[in-house]
Formats: C-alpha cells, sequence, structure tokens
C-alpha cells in the first residue's frame, strides 16, 4: 500500500477546474492587471501557503513519535530556526542560494506530487528529479521573458541574449526532450520497482495540469503551482499521515494548533522581507518573496521528507 490512494481524485479535479476558471476569467471577462496578479499570489501564499508550512511542528511531533523519540518543541524550534537563519546566509552568495533553492524544490515538487506513486527511496531521487524539472521547466520556459525580468538572478544568467534567444525560439523542443527523459525515467522505475499502476485519470490530470501550467499567465501559473496545487495536495498527505496513527484527535484540531505558528511565519516573512530590502533596496516584490520562501523551503523540505519516509514504512 502506497502512501495516498485515490480512487477519484476529487482533489486534484476540483483544483484543476479552479485552474480554468482562472483562465476563462482572464481571458474573456476580466483581464488580471500585473498588479491583481501579485495581490492573489501573495493572499494565497498567506492563507494557504503559510498555514501549510506552519504545520511542520505537528508533522515533526509524529515523525518523533513513530521514531520512539520524545519530542521536544525548544528543541524542533532551535534546529528549524538554525536552519532557516543558516540558508538565510547563503543569499550573500545569490547564485549558490538560488541554484540550491532550485535542487532542492525540484526533489519536493516529485516527492509531494508522486507520494501516491512511488515508496521513497535511495532509487527513487531520480524520478523525482524528472518530475520536478519538468514541471519547473515548464514554469520556468514557456513564461521566459517574464520570469527573466521579475527575477533579476535568472536574467543575468541568461545575460547572453544568444542563450535567452535559444531557450526562447526551442522553448518546446527543450521541453519535449525533458519530457522524453521523465518518461523513460517512469518506464524504467516502473519495472524495477514495481511502481502501482496509474490510471487513465490521473493520466488526464497530469495532461490537464501541465497544460494549465502553460496557459495561465506567469505570476498566476506560479500562484496556482505553488500556492495551491503544492500546498493543498501537501496538506492532504499531512492529514493522510496523521490518519494512519492512533491519535486521530489531531486532525481534528491541525488548524487550531497551527495559528500560533502561522501568526509567527507570518512574522517572520515580514522581517526577512525588511532584511532583504535593506541589504537590496532596488530588489522588487516578487524576488524579495522568492527569497523569503527560499529560505522557508529548505527545514521544510527536511521535516516533510521524514514524513514520507515513516508514512511508506509504516504502510
Amino acid at each position: 500500500m502506497y502512501f495516498y490512494q485515490l480512487k477519484k481524485l476529487k482533489l486534484e479535479f476540483t483544483l484543476i477546474a479552479i485552474g480554468l476558471l482562472i483562465i476563462l476569467l482572464h481571458n474573456y471577462l476580466a483581464e488580471f492587471t500585473f498588479n491583481t496578479q501579485m495581490n492573489t499570489l501573495l493572499a494565497l501564499v498567506f492563507v494557504v501557503g503559510v498555514p501549510h508550512g506552519a504545520l511542520d511542528f505537528l508533522v515533526d511531533e509524529q515523525n518523533q513519535i513513530r521514531s520512539n523519540k520524545i519530542f521536544s518543541l525548544n528543541k524542533f524550534l532551535f534546529i528549524y530556526l538554525s536552519q532557516l537563519f543558516a540558508f538565510a546566509l547563503f543569499w550573500f552568495l545569490p547564485t549558490i542560494a538560488f541554484a540550491v533553492f532550485i535542487i532542492f524544490s525540484i526533489f519536493h515538487f516529485g516527492e509531494t506530487d508522486l507520494a501516491f506513486l512511488v515508496k521513497p527511496n535511495k532509487n527513487c531521487w531520480s524520478l523525482y528529479a524528472a518530475y520536478g524539472t519538468l514541471i519547473l521547466s515548464i514554469l520556468l520556459l514557456t513564461h521566459l521573458p517574464e520570469v527573466t525580468a521579475a527575477v533579476p538572478l535568472l536574467g543575468s544568467f541568461l545575460k547572453s541574449n544568444t542563450a535567452i534567444l535559444f531557450l526562447q525560439n526551442n522553448t518546446y523542443y527543450i521541453l519535449l526532450v525533458i519530457f522524453i527523459l521523465f518518461f523513460a525515467t517512469f518506464l524504467w522505475h516502473y519495472k524495477k520497482n514495481n511502481l502501482k499502476k496509474i490510471e487513465f485519470t490521473r493520466i488526464l490530470m497530469f495532461i490537464l495540469l501541465i497544460a494549465l501550467l502553460i496557459a495561465l499567465p506567469m505570476l498566476l501559473a506560479f500562484t496556482f503551482y505553488f500556492a495551491l496545487w503544492h500546498s493543498i495536495i501537501s496538506i492532504r498527505n499531512i492529514f493522510s499521515y496523521f490518519k494512519q496513527s492512533t491519535q486521530l484527535s489531531k486532525v481534528s484540531n491541525f488548524w487550531g494548533k497551527s495559528i500560533l505558528f502561522s501568526v509567527i511565519a507570518l512574522v517572520g516573512i515580514v522581517l526577512l522581507y525588511v532584511i532583504a530590502k535593506y541589504f537590496l533596496p532596488d530588489m522588487n516584490l516578487l524576488f524579495a518573496l522568492l527569497i523569503v520562501l527560499s529560505v522557508l523551503t529548505l527545514p521544510h523540505l527536511k521535516v516533510m521528507h521524514t514524513m514520507y519516509l515513516n508514512a511508506n514504512n509504516a504502510s
């Protein structure tokens, strides 16, 4: 039995329906301005993204219980905040920090979205990497002009006009190669690791997800995947993790226990933004948000990775 199995993908197709509605509104009824898209991104990050990360202390508590260890909130906070601080310092070397963030994000996307399919082990890292690379490449390459303008670091990395023109002129060929590599990696894992058979509905959902990410404007595409798809799927996986245990009461008061940490996280985000703007006064809001989210990602990924390992060991 794999980590999460659903015969009917109600949640995924509900999210897909929301994405289609956004496209209809944007293209045919009332085009979303840049400010509207930015406000939507910020609102969903604060309403969905931050609370999903604020559940980390509950997840870590359950991780410790399953490892027959005593959970200490003080120890958790010390380690968690130390990791935040350490990665924040990496942004004094922005190219390295950005590269590390991209690599860990790729792994995290694969581990989260493919939790229904494969049990985490050292052999499935390539599958996670292939999937995450495909998703991130779609988000970046199909919106390359907007991305390079919004993220100066990426723009300077691709400062050669030849490089940018090559990517723009060959976007779909590059994506086709990445997709073929993902498909080949999937087939290899399917044969080697006896992966769960994928139903047609999951294939359809995957196709619709890719189509949405391509069709949506840059900010809305990132908003849809990061703040809606990824965060909500992660929350569902966390609920499933707790339902495996005998402590089902924790599920009912999930949000009550996470409110304090959501508030702390919001305060921390504002503080990180102020610090980032102090050192980089010319930085735009979107790039500042990228830095803040990257700092929060590393300790969150570690907690979630342990959760996925524990969940599948118990199944």
